[in-house]
């Protein structure tokens, strides 16, 4: 099983808008945990040492349908732009509640790919429309950037169409007991006072399957001519 590092927008785990949009995201499988000490495998066969903070959250994640979203609900996506200018998603996150306002605004996350923050205002048929606080431009589908402290920004709004078979998934509050030996994790990292990583925030994707078993080399030793059985 292998995993590419990823830098990806981390909604949950940070309240500063600066550092959100820098903070650089893994996945990778534990291997163990100690204490707050976690050993992971982000598929280059080199175990990471991977700090707990008494703030870290941890969260989970489950599958939804668009259905099960409603208006006042707080939603982070991952989505691009076409020619016509119309936003279409790539994956949705419906957040707990906990962590509204975690990541609010939109920013860029590559070559046409942008995620956006925010709370459901309206559903239509295959549509999701967010309005979230930015930091820049005007009031609208303009409004872009993380938001800042109130006043100041502007006020956005974006429709998002979501067609069938992008991934819809629920995430829920969660704690240690979910990090066990063989869950696969998307893990946020930070240097910790001591230089070492540390993570604020990481969520569990679910388990890995286990590894294909190795098959056992053939025997290619000459083989060993019978004893003759002795004459009476």
């Amino acid at each position: 099983m292998r995993f590419r590092p990823v830098l990806l927008l981390c909604l949950f785990a940070l309240s500063s808008p600066a550092a959100a949009q820098t903070v650089p995201r893994i996945k990778a499988r534990l291997l163990s945990i100690d204490g707050a000490l976690m050993s992971v495998d982000a598929g280059d066969n080199k175990p990471m040492t991977i700090g707990l903070m008494p703030a870290t959250k941890i969260v989970k994640q489950e599958k939804r349908a668009l259905t099960d979203i409603k208006p006042g609900d707080y939603v982070g996506a991952t989505f691009t732009v076409a020619k016509d200018g119309s936003r279409h998603a790539q994956e949705v996150h419906v957040l707990p509640d906990e962590l509204r306002g975690s990541g609010e605004g939109v920013i860029a996350a590559g070559t046409n790919r942008f995620t956006v923050g925010g709370t459901v205002s309206a559903l239509g048929p295959g549509t999701l429309t967010l309005q979230y606080h930015g930091s820049e431009g005007t009031d609208g589908a303009a409004c872009t950037g993380r938001a800042l402290p109130l006043p100041g920004g502007c006020q956005g709004s974006a429709t998002i169409a979501i067609v069938a078979g992008v991934p819809v998934i629920g995430l829920v509050h969660g704690d240690k007991n979910l990090l066990v030996p063989g869950a696969v994790l998307a893990i946020s990292i930070l240097a910790g006072p001591d230089g070492h990583p540390v993570t604020p925030g990481l969520t569990v994707e679910g388990m890995a399957p286990p590894d294909a078993p190795k098959t056992p080399a053939a025997n290619t030793a000459p083989a060993t001519p019978a004893e003759k059985a002795p004459q009476h």
